[in-house]
């Protein structure tokens, strides 16, 4: 005969069953979780990277002109920014419009010879300076902005002459663009600095190379850079065109 089990046995038997079922749910509520997060940090990682790369340019950027400011009135002497400008072919694709050196007059008030200051510092990849003029540095059916203009405002290229302890640096920096602080902690902000602009601004975007290696800027939207206060060097963070 077969016996049915007692009401006792029943009751023991139904928590291990209901802890089963809570525990593979749990296993499942884990899963499908990790799955969310892995999935959403993929997503970043490819759709915000050139967000972030702006960032780190315009915080490195914002870094190397508080040294120059203060670089300027520790030393009492003229320091400046030299931005990479001898385009490809002639010049390093890869230097031009992201390299950025700091550098300080070797004899105040001479603006002949100029020392290091620090390594030279490159913007993150595919993000590239601005620069005055944009004539041929376009994608093809870019338009870009122009009131406000996000333009870089720097002095034109000119040669430097770079030394270590008297001695010419070799390989030499290269034809830059640039702009200079002064002992007083100022911006020199002259007629030939603005351009026509109403304030100096340093103005970062996102480019691919062309066929000969220049960068044309695809995204006007894509810009993010600093307006600087000429009396008291001290920078306003810039996140979109428009605020140019």
């Amino acid at each position: 005969m077969r016996l049915r089990p007692s009401a006792f046995a029943l009751a023991r038997r139904a928590p291990a069953s209901a802890r089963t079922r809570a525990f593979t749910l749990l296993e499942l509520l884990i899963v499908v979780g990790l799955i969310g997060v892995l999935v959403g940090g993929v997503s970043l990682a490819l759709g915000d990277s050139s967000g972030r790369s702006l960032a780190t340019a315009q915080q490195q950027l914002a870094s190397l002109v508080g040294q120059a400011r203060a670089n300027a009135a520790i030393g009492q002497t003229e320091t400046r920014l030299l931005f990479y400008g001898v385009r490809p072919p002639l010049g390093d694709a890869a230097r031009f419009l992201r390299q950025v050196q700091l550098v300080r007059a070797v004899v105040p008030g001479s603006a002949t010879t100029w020392e290091p200051v620090g390594p030279a510092l490159t913007l993150p990849r595919g993000i590239y300076i601005v620069p005055p003029v944009i004539t041929g540095f376009l994608a093809t059916g870019v338009i870009w902005p122009t009131n406000p203009a996000p333009r870089s405002t720097l002095n034109s290229i000119a040669p430097f002459t770079l030394t270590v302890n008297n001695t010419p640096l070799i390989p030499a920096f290269g034809t830059s663009y640039w702009i200079e602080f002064l002992p007083n902690g100022s911006l020199r902000a002259d007629t030939q600095l603005l351009g026509g602009q109403p304030y100096p601004k340093l103005v970062v975007a996102t480019a691919s190379p062309s066929a000969t290696n220049l960068p044309l800027f695809n995204n006007p939207g894509a810009v993010r850079g600093l307006i600087i206060r000429p009396a008291t060097g001290a920078v306003t963070y810039v996140n979109e065109a428009a605020s140019f």
